[in-house]
C-alpha cells in the first residue's frame, strides 16, 4: 500500500494542472474576445494556488503594469451624409435608384415647382420695368417732349399776355376806337353811295389819270435807257400807276357798291372787335395770377426736362433696381429649393422616398456616402484608456464577420470631448453596442477614436463590428 501513495499523489497533480490550463485557456480566450476585464485577467495570469508542501518550490511572483487595450468599433464610409428637402412638397420625380453611383451636383429628386416658376417670372417682369426707367432717366428727355413742353409754355405765355393787356392803361379805349372803326367801315360799306363823295372820288381819279400821263411820258423819254430801272423816272412812273389804281377803285366801289364777300369781311372785324372789348373789360387780377402761376409751371416742366434727371432721382430709380434683382434671386432660390443635388461624388445607400409622395421640410430622404474608403470608429475607450493613446498610434483590426481578416491601420482622430457611453452614438444609423472591454458601468465617460485601415478591402461593409487592438499600455 506505502507503494500506490506516489502514483495517487501523481494523479492529483495531472488533475490539478488540467484545471488550471483550462482556467488559462478560457480566460485567455475569453479576454482576446474581449469578454473578461483587465483586472480579472490579471489575477489569472497570476495564480496563487499551492502546492503539497514537500512539492513546493519558492519562486518570485512576477507581476507588470502594462495592459492591452482593446475596444469594439464599426466600420463606417470615409464620409456620408443625410439628404432633406429644405421646403415641404410633391415629388415630381425621383431621377436615382438605391446603390446608384452619383456625381456631385447630380440631380436627385425634384419636386413640383409651379408655383416658383411664376415667382421667377414675376421677378423678372419687375425687373425689366425698373431696368426700363432706369436706362429712361439716364437717356435725358426725347425731342417730342421738349416741344411738346415748349408748346405748353407758348399757350400759358398767350393767355397770361391776352389777360395782361386788359389791365394796361389805355387799352380798353383803344378797343373802344377800335370798335368804332369796325362799324364805320361796315356802315360805309352798306348804305349808298354819298354824291358827293362820287364827285371826290371823280376829281381824285382824273388827278390820278394827269399824274400818271405826266410819268408815262417822262418815262418813254429815258425807256432805251439800260439803266431803266434804276433811274427816278422809273419809280415814279410805279407809284402814279399805284396811285391811279387806287383812285379808280374806290370810284368803281362808289359807283357799283361793295360785293357781298367785302361786306361779310367788315361784319366779322366788327364782331371781333367787340369780342375783344368784351374780354377786356372782363379781365380780373386774380385770373390774371392763375395764368402767371400756369406760365412758371410750364417754364418749369420746361427746364426741368431740358436739364435731365437729378443725380438723386437715379440714385433712387437704381435702388428700385437693386431691390428687383434681389426679389428674383429670392425667387431663383425659392425654384432651386425644389431640387435636390448630390453634394459630392457617392452611392446612394438609402433612398426613402417615391414619386407623388409628400415630402417634410429638414426630414432625411436619401443617404449618400462615399464608400471607396472605409475607416473605423471606436467609441469603447474610457477616459483611463484614452490617456495612452495618441493620434498616429499604429492599431490592429479584426472583424467578427471576417475572422481571416486582419489589416493593419493608425489613429488619425481622437475627440477632444468625452461622452456618457449610454448616450453615445458610432457614425451611421446604428448606435454602437455594449462596451465589450472594460464591462462599463452605465454612464462612464467615453472617448470617439477614428482609425485609417492602411488598405481598402472590398469585402468590408458599412457597420461590420470590428475589433481595434492598441496594443499593450503602460
Amino acid at each position: 500500500m506505502r507503494e500506490k501513495k506516489p502514483q495517487a499523489m501523481s494523479n492529483r497533480w495531472l488533475i490539478a494542472l488540467f484545471s488550471v490550463l483550462v482556467v488559462a485557456g478560457a480566460g485567455y480566450f475569453g479576454h482576446r474576445l474581449g469578454f473578461w476585464p483587465d483586472a480579472l485577467m490579471r489575477v489569472f495570469a497570476a495564480p496563487r494556488w499551492q502546492a503539497a508542501p514537500e512539492m513546493q518550490e519558492s519562486q518570485p511572483v512576477v507581476t507588470s503594469s502594462a495592459r492591452r487595450i482593446r475596444a469594439e468599433g464599426s466600420v463606417v464610409p470615409v464620409r456620408s451624409v443625410e439628404l432633406s428637402m429644405p421646403i415641404e412638397g410633391i415629388v415630381h420625380e425621383v431621377y436615382v435608384q438605391e446603390g446608384e453611383t452619383v456625381a456631385a451636383g447630380q440631380l436627385l429628386v425634384k419636386l413640383k415647382d409651379s408655383r416658383q416658376r411664376v415667382m421667377v417670372a414675376q421677378a423678372e417682369a419687375a425687373l425689366n420695368r425698373e431696368r426700363a426707367a432706369l436706362a429712361l432717366l439716364e437717356s435725358g428727355p426725347l425731342p417730342e417732349e421738349v416741344a411738346e413742353l415748349e408748346a405748353a409754355l407758348a399757350a400759358a405765355q398767350a393767355v397770361y399776355a391776352k389777360l395782361a393787356e386788359g389791365l394796361l392803361p389805355g387799352t380798353i379805349a383803344e378797343a373802344e376806337a377800335a370798335l368804332a372803326q369796325a362799324q364805320a367801315d361796315y356802315r360805309l360799306l352798306t348804305r349808298g353811295a354819298d354824291p358827293q363823295e362820287i364827285i371826290e372820288a371823280t376829281a381824285l381819279l382824273e388827278l390820278a389819270q394827269a399824274r400818271l400821263d405826266q410819268a408815262r411820258s417822262a418815262y418813254n423819254r429815258v425807256r432805251n435807257n439800260p439803266d431803266i430801272g434804276m433811274l427816278p423816272e422809273s419809280l415814279a412812273m410805279q407809284q402814279a400807276t399805284a396811285a391811279f389804281n387806287a383812285a379808280q377803285a374806290r370810284f368803281d366801289l362808289l359807283q357799283s357798291g361793295a360785293p357781298p364777300e367785302q361786306i361779310a369781311s367788315a361784319a366779322a372785324a366788327v364782331q371781333q372787335a367787340q369780342a375783344r372789348l368784351d374780354t377786356l373789360k372782363q379781365t380780373q387780377p386774380g385770373e390774371l395770377a392763375e395764368a402767371q402761376a400756369l406760365v412758371q409751371q410750364a417754364q418749369a416742366a420746361l427746364d426741368r426736362v431740358k436739364v435731365g434727371a437729378r443725380a438723386e432721382e437715379i440714385a433712387v430709380a437704381q435702388g428700385d433696381v437693386d431691390i428687383a434683382v434681389a426679389q428674383l434671386q429670392n425667387a431663383l432660390v425659392a425654384l432651386s429649393e425644389t431640387e435636390l443635388r448630390a453634394p459630392f461624388d457617392g452611392t446612394v445607400t438609402i433612398l426613402g422616398v417615391d414619386s407623388g409622395e409628400q415630402v417634410a421640410p429638414n426630414l432625411p430622404i436619401i443617404q449618400l456616402a462615399d464608400l471607396s474608403s472605409w475607416r473605423i470608429e471606436t467609441l469603447g475607450l474610457t477616459e483611463l484608456d484614452i490617456a495612452g493613446i495618441t493620434p498616429g498610434d499604429e492599431v490592429t483590426v479584426t472583424f467578427d464577420a471576417l475572422p481571416s481578416l486582419t489589416i493593419k491601420g493608425k489613429v488619425v482622430r481622437i475627440r477632444q470631448v468625452g461622452e456618457t457611453s449610454l448616450t453615445a452614438p458610432m457614425a451611421g444609423f446604428l448606435p454602437q453596442r455594449t462596451l465589450a472591454i472594460a464591462d462599463q458601468i452605465d454612464g462612464d465617460i467615453v472617448y470617439r477614436v477614428v482609425i485609417e485601415p492602411d488598405a481598402h478591402n472590398a469585402h468590408l461593409l458599412w457597420n461590420m463590428t470590428a475589433l481595434v487592438d492598441f496594443g499593450e499600455r503602460q
